[in-house]
């Protein structure tokens, strides 16, 4: 499924019959839909202020393209929404050398998935080798984190940030797409792919403040185990397996302020913007209003406010 061809929002909203995209907009914190958290969409009537929830009609139909990728904005939008959003671009072959550095040092050897050259990649098509300290099962269980994650290109490189072209599944970079490589090298058969492709994405986290970036990258995690499964099974994964799965994902990339570990409750204006300084101060204090951000303990089997980690 090509971004060239079919909306981004769309890809999710006909797989299934639309029973995928109704799940990736859900806030398991306050039990609602995520919330724009921006007023860049903001309408006459108010309707797409940033407090309110992002409702399916307002993003898909007529309305489909409404929410877009970053670089298929003009560069003027880009442009101010790094200024007054912190929206940083972090182009494929950077987040690769970075995921490679974690890679490097877990492994003990260096370029096992890929060798950088220059402003590119050269996919190693060997098998990844672990240790006799480490397994394959492990390495998936690795419990990684994208903060403030934007569309999530850390996690999953399902396009070139700069063009959108789409990038082949067996050449992505994210840390979860080389656990979903692990899993179809090492998976012995059909049911153990299916269980360890899952918890690839359980052990796979990103927050996000704005709700539409949040979606995208809700989307793309989707896409990219739902582009995984189907390489390597050569088929789609079941009803019952894609709604596990965006279940995972909607608790795993959540809305939330990273600074006071709350649900949003205003739009990040350029105001907001704090210098390093500040962050090493003291925690916000958390008003009557705001609500923690609650993520998921997928081994434990429980769910937890995500600054009670804070330190560990």
């Amino acid at each position: 499924m090509n971004i060239a061809e079919i909306s981004l929002i769309n890809s999710a909203k006909l797989l299934y019959g639309g029973t995928i995209l109704p799940v990736l907009l859900l806030d398991r914190t306050a039990r609602k839909n995520i919330v724009w958290a921006t007023d860049e969409y903001k309408t006459e009537n108010n309707r797409l202020n940033a407090s309110v929830s992002i409702d399916i009609r307002d993003i898909t139909g007529e309305f489909s393209n409404r929410i877009r990728p970053r670089y298929s904005k003009s560069l003027e939008s880009q442009k101010d929404r790094t200024k007054k959003k912190a929206e940083v671009f972090t182009p494929s072959w950077i987040c690769n050398q970075m995921n490679n550095v974690i890679d490097d040092d877990y492994l003990g050897y260096k370029e096992a998935f890929n060798t950088p050259i220059e402003k590119t990649w050269k996919t190693s098509k060997t098998p990844i080798i672990f240790s006799d300290k480490r397994s394959w099962k492990e390495y998936v269980d690795l419990t990684r984190l994208e903060i403030t994650c934007g569309e999530a290109p850390f996690v999953t490189s399902r396009y070139y940030p700069s063009t959108g072209e789409m990038i082949d599944v067996e050449d992505r970079i994210g840390f979860l797409d080389r656990k979903l490589r692990v899993v179809a090298e090492n998976a012995a058969d059909e049911d153990e792919y299916k269980k360890w492709s899952l918890r690839s994405i359980q052990s796979s986290y990103g927050y996000e403040y704005q709700g539409d970036n949040l979606l995208i990258a809700r989307i793309n995690v989707f896409m990219t185990w739902y582009e995984h499964y189907l390489k390597k099974l050569e088929k789609e994964p079941s009803l019952e397996e894609a709604k596990e799965a965006a279940k995972i994902v909607s608790w795993n990339f959540w809305q939330m302020d990273g600074l006071t570990g709350a649900i949003p409750t205003k739009p990040l204006c350029e105001s907001d913007q704090i210098t390093i300084f500040e962050l090493l101060g003291e925690t916000p204090i958390i008003t009557k209003e705001e609500t923690y951000s609650k993520i998921y303990d997928w081994r434990a089997n429980q769910s937890l406010s995500y600054i009670s980690l804070k330190g560990e």
